[in-house]
């Protein structure tokens, strides 16, 4: 049968730090709220925390909460609707799209029912 081992005092004081900060939280009603987002916007928000003057990322997300919940519905609509940044495909992102779209005609091609549509060469009337 395994010893079971007592806890050491550095143990023992971490866990009564860890309670305490616990009933503390407990007491002003605060509550772990876990957010996940995709790394593509951390340099973005970085930028936007940088140019308002927030050091600290949870700031930014309880005003946005705030603000969100504060507006009227109409408003709150408006903030919640999904913004799109356009993009511009660049020339040799386009060739190799449509090196890909071709390759994938020729390893599959359509069916004699299938529309197919040619891209038009560059310089054509067309």
């Amino acid at each position: 049968m395994a010893e079971v081992q007592e806890p050491t005092k550095e143990a023992i004081k971490q866990k009564k730090k860890r309670e305490k900060a616990a009933a503390k939280d407990a007491a002003l009603g605060v509550e772990k709220f876990t957010v996940e987002v995709a790394g593509v916007f951390k340099p973005d928000l970085k930028r936007v925390m940088a140019a308002h003057g927030f050091n600290n990322q949870q700031e930014v997300y309880q005003n946005l909460l705030r603000n969100l919940i504060a507006a009227d519905f109409e408003t709150q609509a408006q903030m919640l609707k999904c913004v799109t940044t356009p993009f511009v495909v660049s020339e040799k992102v386009s060739r190799i799209i449509q090196a890909a779209g071709m390759k994938s005609l020729a390893d599959d091609p359509p069916e004699p029912e299938d529309e197919l549509v040619l891209p038009i060469s560059p310089g054509s009337d067309c």
